[in-house]
Formats: structure tokens, sequence, C-alpha cells
């Protein structure tokens, strides 16, 4: 059995633009040389470091471990009542409904994290078969928003309606600063599910939903800053968040494979992608829209 990589869609979305890749790496080069100084900084010995080359090679065989797993948010969204799966399906996030698959410790999710090329946008598999990846394999997947405008994420809280959102969210956490863990935000929405829709629900839903299929953080609080581009939830499902996963899988999987203890980015999105692409002699693929729908642990 040899894996082929096939797909749907290839006329409509081709190359990605370069610049893109460019921004992310020169990005992920910033943060790293920021923590590089800063520990230099911190230091106060003159003493001579040495390099340990097999402490180095360590790094390349350590197994893939995430912070946030979708365990928690598989669990939540079991029963969830019908009005509440409407107004999740109005706002582009119906298919995280679906979600019914986590292997994260497994071997196969290690190799399949290692075998994508940040370069190339792509899994290299063996053979030198190559599975390239586009903003569209992520509609295609999750079912999520294409062509809308791009998500913002401002470092600094200087605007005063983003100030009061986070202000008031934080608050129902016990915060006056930064994010509440993941366990908290899904008792939010246990409780929530059983009462009129609101509009912390959705928040909450995408919180997790981001941070589970999307892109998580390496501490235990959650990645929010996307909630400034959804202050307004009518405009939700107008968002690129096609763009946004594909930004992120890229970011996540350059720091994970320059030694960063957590891989934060969209495991459940390259284990479908992948799976889907197989081409098995004598064995037709499901399809059906969106691939979440049908590629689930069983």
């Amino acid at each position: 059995m040899e894996p082929q990589a096939t797909k749907e869609g290839d006329n409509e979305v081709k190359n990605q633009p370069t610049t893109c890749k460019k921004e992310l790496k020169k990005e992920v080069a910033q943060k790293k040389e920021k923590k590089r100084k800063r520990k230099i900084e911190e230091s106060d010995s003159d003493e001579v470091v040495e390099v340990d080359d097999e402490k180095h090679l360590k790094v390349n065989a350590r197994p893939l471990n995430q912070r946030i797993t979708p365990n928690q948010f598989m669990k939540v969204i079991k029963d969830m009542p019908e009005m509440h799966v409407n107004a999740i399906k109005d706002i582009g996030f119906g298919g995280f409904l679906e979600l019914d698959l986590d292997a994260h410790k497994s071997i196969f999710s290690d190799q399949l994290v290692r075998s994508f090329d940040p370069d190339r946008v792509s899994l290299v598999l063996d053979k030198n078969q190559e599975m390239d990846i586009t903003q569209l394999d992520f509609h295609l997947v999750y079912g999520l928003p294409m062509d809308g405008e791009l998500i913002e994420e401002p470092y600094q809280e200087t605007d005063e309606t983003w100030k009061e959102l986070l202000r008031r969210w934080r608050g129902l956490f016990g915060m006056t600063s930064g994010s509440p863990l993941n366990s908290n935000v899904i008792a939010e929405i246990e409780r929530l599910k059983h009462e009129p829709i609101c509009k912390d629900f959705l928040l909450h839903f995408i919180i997790c939903a981001v941070n589970c299929c999307i892109r998580s953080t390496s501490n235990p609080s959650l990645n929010h800053k996307f909630l400034y581009s959804c202050m307004d939830t009518t405009k939700i499902k107008h968002l690129n968040w096609c763009e946004y996963a594909y930004r992120n899988l890229i970011s996540s999987t350059i720091e994970w494979q320059d030694g960063s203890s957590f891989f934060t980015g969209p495991l459940p999105f390259l284990m479908i992608c992948y799976f889907d692409r197989l081409q098995r002699s004598k064995i037709e693929n499901p399809r059906q829209f969106p691939l979440i729908s049908i590629w689930k642990k069983n």
C-alpha cells in the first residue's frame, strides 16, 4: 500500500503567496532572538558554555506533546441542543461539532508533524511523495469560512472596546489579565449550553475550537488575541479563518521543529488531511464535506 497525494479543488487554490511564509519565519526568528537576548542579559556569569551535540539530537527525537488536546472539547459538544448547534453553524464553526479524533500521543502523530515542511507547506512522505497544503484544505477539512477579512491579533490592549471586552471576559473567571485555563472555559460552555444563546457562549466555543484544532499555546493559558476580530459576533462568519489556520500551521511547526516543548498547531487537521489523501488499492475513501465529519477515531 503506497500513499499517493490526491486532492480536489487544485484549480481553485494553487500556490500560496511566498510573502506569508517569509513573514512568518521572520516573526518566529524575532521571537527566538528576543528570548536569546533576554537569557544573555539575565546571565551574570562569564563562564563558557559548551554545546552538547547529543542533547541537540535528542530534540529531534522527542515525543510530540500538546498543552490543549481535543478531549475536553469533544465531551462538551456531545448532546448540544439544536438551537445552540444552529447558532454555531451560523458563525461558520459547525464543522467542529463533528470532532471525534484524538490520537495526539501516538507515534504516528509525532512522525506526521515531523514530515511537514513549513518552507514548502507540504507533507513530505516516503518515496518522494508529497502532499501540498493550501488554505482551501482548511475549508475542506473543517468547513471554515474563506476569503473574508484577515484576523487581527493586537499585542497591545489599547483599543477601548477591546479592553472592555477582555475586562468583562476575564472577570467571568476572576481574572484581571491573561487568559483562563481550557477546563474553565469548557465548564462555562457546559453551563451555557443549557441556557438561551448568548455572546459569551459563542466566544467560549470559538476559543476552545481554535485552541484544540487550530492554534493553542505552549503554556496552560488559552490563545485568545484573535477574539479582537470577533467582538462583533455577526462578523465571525465573514473572517478568513482558513488564512488564519494556514498561517498558524506554518508558524507552529517552525517553532516545534526548532525545539519548542509543545506542538501548538492544528494536529487534527494534519491527520484528516493525510488520511483523506491516501489512495488504497481497491478501497475508495469516503468523501463528505466537511471531511472532519467522516474521519473519526473509529
